[in-house]
């Protein structure tokens, strides 16, 4: 069993579909024409899932295509190789780095801050004016 981090905006956006399907059955999600569980991905493929890329512009792609999407953007905003590792699945963060390595910046405005700072504090701390 994994555990992932929801982020505020997937749990705001579950709490909205459970605020919408609530009265209809027992699911957050169903199918809408039945109001029952739905019975595979392939019947959602095939109506809800590629209605909902037609309305947002983008072309077709399988759903588990988004972890890929989750994760390279994750990457690209800066988030900890580590912490999308685990989000993941991934048993070592360098698989996550290798499959999804071109997403990481590579520079940022402040690469190297940190280091220099530790480093200026040590030599501040051991040469004392």
């Amino acid at each position: 069993m994994r555990e992932v981090q929801l982020l505020l905006p997937a749990i705001d956006a579950l709490k909205a579909q459970r605020a919408h399907t609530a009265t209809a059955c027992e699911f957050v999600f169903h199918d809408p024409r039945t109001s029952a569980r739905w019975g595979s991905d392939q019947s959602i493929r095939a109506g809800e899932w590629q209605r909902a890329l037609r309305k947002a512009g983008v072309r077709y792609r399988y759903p588990y295509q988004m972890r890929h999407t989750f994760a390279s953007q994750a990457l690209s905003a800066g988030e900890n190789v580590m912490w999308v590792a685990r989000q993941m699945g991934h048993r070592d963060w360098t698989i996550t780095a290798k499959k999804y390595g071109r997403w990481i910046p590579s520079m940022v405005p402040d690469a190297g801050a940190k280091t220099a700072e530790v480093w200026l504090a040590a030599s501040a701390a051991a040469n004392p004016v």
